[in-house]
């Protein structure tokens, strides 16, 4: 699992969901259809991150288009009216349970990368009190993988980089490292 394209990609996702909730208060016609081709893309999206709650969603579309038979029909078929707010009503509640699934989601991402973050924030440090690091270079991920082949390679932080890399994917540790080095770039320098 690929955390930081996990919130990289689940955050238009959920922003995208405002407008459908902006459709459904103004009660137009096509909600749910449109509420279904939200799920359609909410679910190829987690399947394609390989997390947990694209199932769920395929459940999710379908009490949208089974709302209709749940309703009880007084003389043959149910009026429109109700079929159609049977439909609206699955469909906001297919849509908020979904959003819940998004955001834990890119919660348990950005949980996963700030538990790892404090750890690589110290063996950076601890890094940088043994070797001088390269000054930033481009392209940007030939200079992070160098600066994490030397990680890798020292003797204080070796331990560090191989839980890391057991526990992250090599994205995610550059991603970190990234971040790390900004904010310690940041710092204004020692007197």
């Amino acid at each position: 699992m690929i955390c930081c394209q996990q919130i990289e990609r689940v955050g238009p996702q959920l922003e995208s969901l405002s407008p459908l909730v902006e459709c459904y208060r103004r009660g137009e016609f096509d909600f749910p259809d449109r509420a279904l081709r939200w799920l359609d893309e909410t679910e190829k999206l987690l399947a394609g991150l390989r997390v947990p709650g694209s199932t769920e969603i395929v459940t999710l579309k379908g009490r949208i288009l089974k709302a209709a038979d749940s309703l009880a029909a007084d003389e043959g078929k149910p009026a429109r009216s109700r079929v159609r707010s049977a439909r609206n009503a699955a469909a906001m509640s297919a849509l908020e349970r979904a959003e819940e699934i998004l955001r834990d989601c890119r919660a348990q991402a950005e949980d996963r990368l700030d538990q790892f973050e404090g750890k690589l924030c110290e063996g950076l440090t601890a890094l940088s009190l043994q070797v001088p690091l390269p000054d930033r270079y481009e392209p940007a991920t030939a200079w992070l993988t160098e600066i994490w082949t030397i990680m890798a390679q020292t003797p204080p932080t070796r331990p560090l980089a191989t839980y890391l890399a057991a526990s992250l994917s090599m994205v995610d540790r550059l991603f970190l490292l990234d971040t790390v080095l900004s904010r310690l770039e940041s710092l204004p320098p020692r007197a």
